[in-house]
Order: structure tokens, then C-alpha cells, then sequence
């Protein structure tokens, strides 16, 4: 087994002391909002069923949409694809920092629907790119048609900086990432170097050249990167349907004028910008609190903003995890004991994002 590194260590403490300093402020808030929150449980009780219907018809069309980003970058069958998707976004959404579950659960499925892990590889890095490139594209975006309608402050030239430089610097990067023999070569140094040590647990991989695989990634992600469009137009199609599911439910408590449609896409994109930095699960709490004090700040009425946003969380947040979490179950009765629990993969080795591929962070780091 492979010992965790001082600094490995040192991170792991961080995590958890931010995921607990997280924790104490939300009781703190929760605390100190009661009234607002019995006021908001009151607006939820009168929310016509027909509209809770709808949303949840919204919701289950972005878990659509996901799904069939995966469906055609696997070339899998819709079931297949779900399995994949949903069983991971489960993961990391309901576990404290469960990226790395995530993809190891979904690195479980695909390998059990005998999808190959090059193709895996390009899935996974392909969905996260086009997802960090929406997610700080269209801040930018609603930002732009909002500043058409009033005078810009100081925050808005730094939002613009700083969204333009990530979405920029993104673009470079994976310009020369994918264009780069220099960065090939390293990544399959890299890769060799993680074969030899899951070698010391898995006989066999020691003896695996990586060269091809990386090769196959690489070739994949360039047919993807000539025809970004596909991937790109879903994911911001998904973003879009989580974005109607909280404008209809706060439409549905009787916030209207007072937030204007695109003044209201502005807040919800930032706020959900900033949220990915959170260190709880999916954000729980922490962007609970911060949309519904921006959408506050905008106009909205408090007990019908936090309202609104309860809905919305439960829709794109508890949802996705309840699915993911029966999508699960099904895999495992089916597999039963022939399935390996991901966290075989994960006990003393490296994530398996260092086995099947190199993430964009670390590719950006590169």
C-alpha cells in the first residue's frame, strides 16, 4: 500500500476543517433566519401541485440531456449511458468532495458495460471541459445583456476579467494540450509511472504500456475538440433547464417584476459559479444561502426567495442523487459480486482519473 504524502495530508485536514467551518456557519444562519424559514415552509405549502409537476418534468429533461452527452461520446445505448452518468453525478454530488468516487464509480460501470477506458477517458474529459467552459461562459453572457440595460460597477469589470480569462485561457490551453508532443510524451511518462505502481497490488499492470491508450485519448478528444458543438450546446441546454426550474418556482410564489428575467439569470450563474468552489457536497447549504441572499439583494421577497431556491435544490440536487442512488442499486443486483466496489480503486492508490486519464486541472497545471 502507498503511504499518503505529508501534503496529501495537509489537504486532507483543510477539507475537513472547511467542510466543518461550512457546517457551523449554516447552523448559525439557520439560527439566526428562523422566521424567514417557517415564512418560506408557508410558500411552499401554497405552490400549486400542477407546478411542482412541472418542475420535476424540467429536472428529469436536464437529467436527459446529461445522459445523452454521455450516450453519444460512449456510443452506448441510452441505459447504459444513464448508468454511467448517474450513478457518478450520485457520488459526487452526496459525499464531501466525491469527485473522485464519482469517477471511479463511473469508471466501474462503464468497464462492467465493457465501454474501453480510452473511450471512457474522452467522455470524462470532454463533458468536464465543455461543463467548465459553459458554467463561466454564461455568467459572462448574461452579464453582458445586463449591462446594456444600466451602468456597470466595479464587481462587474471584475466578474468580465475574470470569466474572460478562465474562458480564454481555457481555450489556449487545451489548444496546445492537444497539439502539444511535448505534453503527450509527459503524459505517458506519467501514465507509465501509474502502472508500476498499481503493478505492486495488481499483477500484470506493471507490464501495460499506456502509449496507445493515451494516443486513443488523444485522438478522441481532437475529433470532439473539431466538433464542439454537440457537447457544448447540450450542456448549456442542461444548465438552462436548472436555471427555468428556479425562475418558474419563483414566478410560482409571486416574485416577478421586481426580478427582471435577465437580471435574474445574472445572479443565478454567478452565485452558481461561485458555489464550485464550495467544499460541501454539491455545495449543500452554502448555495442555498448565497442564492437566496442574492436573489434578495436583487428585489425578491425573502420567504419567497428561499422558497423558490428549496424547490430548485430539491429538483437538481436531491433528485440526481435519489436516481443515481436506485441506478446503483439495479447495477448491483445485476452485477452482484462479479462488480468491484470503487473504493478498490481508490484505498492507498492514486484516483483513477491518473489511470484513465489526466484531468483538465492537472493538464492545465501541466
Amino acid at each position: 500500500m502507498v503511504r499518503p504524502t505529508a501534503r496529501s495530508v495537509r489537504a486532507d485536514v483543510s477539507r475537513r476543517i472547511a467542510v466543518v467551518a461550512c457546517g457551523i456557519l449554516l447552523l448559525t444562519a439557520v439560527c439566526l433566519q428562523r422566521t424567514t424559514i417557517v415564512a418560506a415552509a408557508g410558500e411552499l405549502r401554497s405552490m400549486p401541485l400542477w407546478i411542482v409537476v412541472a418542475l420535476v418534468v424540467v429536472g428529469l429533461a436536464e437529467r436527459a440531456v446529461r445522459v445523452d452527452i454521455y450516450r453519444s461520446l460512449l456510443g452506448v445505448p441510452r441505459y447504459s449511458a444513464a448508468l454511467v452518468h448517474e450513478t457518478g453525478a450520485a457520488a459526487s454530488k452526496g459525499l464531501p468532495m466525491g469527485g473522485a468516487v464519482g469517477t471511479a464509480l463511473r469508471w466501474s460501470v462503464a468497464r462492467d458495460r465493457s465501454i474501453p477506458t480510452a473511450t471512457f477517458a474522452v467522455a470524462l474529459i470532454a463533458t468536464s471541459v465543455a461543463s467548465v467552459f459553459v458554467t463561466w461562459t454564461l455568467p459572462l453572457i448574461a452579464l453582458g445583456i445586463d449591462l446594456t440595460r444600466r451602468s456597470p460597477e466595479s464587481m462587474d469589470f471584475v466578474v468580465v476579467g475574470i470569466c474572460s480569462t478562465v474562458v480564454i485561457g481555457a481555450i489556449a490551453v487545451w489548444t496546445v494540450v492537444l497539439g502539444s508532443d511535448r505534453i503527450h510524451g509527459w503524459a505517458v511518462a506519467r501514465c507509465r509511472r501509474v502502472c508500476a505502481r498499481l503493478g505492486k497490488r495488481f499483477p500484470g499492470a506493471d507490464h501495460v504500456d499506456p502509449e496507445t491508450g493515451i494516443d486513443d485519448v488523444r485522438t478522441g478528444l481532437r475529433s470532439v475538440a473539431a466538433r464542439p458543438w454537440g457537447v457544448v450546446g447540450r450542456t448549456v441546454v442542461a444548465q438552462l433547464c436548472s436555471a427555468a426550474v428556479l425562475l418558474v418556482a419563483l414566478r410560482s410564489v409571486g416574485i416577478g417584476g421586481e426580478l427582471g428575467n435577465v437580471e435574474f439569470l445574472r445572479v443565478y450563474f454567478i452565485v452558481t459559479l461561485l458555489g464550485s468552489f464550495i467544499p460541501t457536497p454539491g455545495g449543500v447549504g452554502v448555495i442555498e444561502a448565497g442564492l437566496t441572499g442574492a436573489l434578495v439583494a436583487a428585489g425578491a421577497a425573502p420567504a419567497g426567495a428561499l422558497a423558490a431556491v428549496l424547490v430548485y435544490r430539491a429538483i437538481t440536487y436531491v433528485m440526481p442523487i435519489v436516481i443515481g442512488a436506485a441506478m446503483y442499486v439495479v447495477w448491483r443486483s445485476r452485477t452482484g459480486s462479479e462488480a468491484r466496489e470503487p473504493a478498490e480503486y481508490l484505498v492507498g492508490e492514486p484516483s483513477i482519473g491518473e489511470i484513465v486519464a489526466l484531468s483538465p486541472a492537472s493538464l492545465a497545471a501541466a
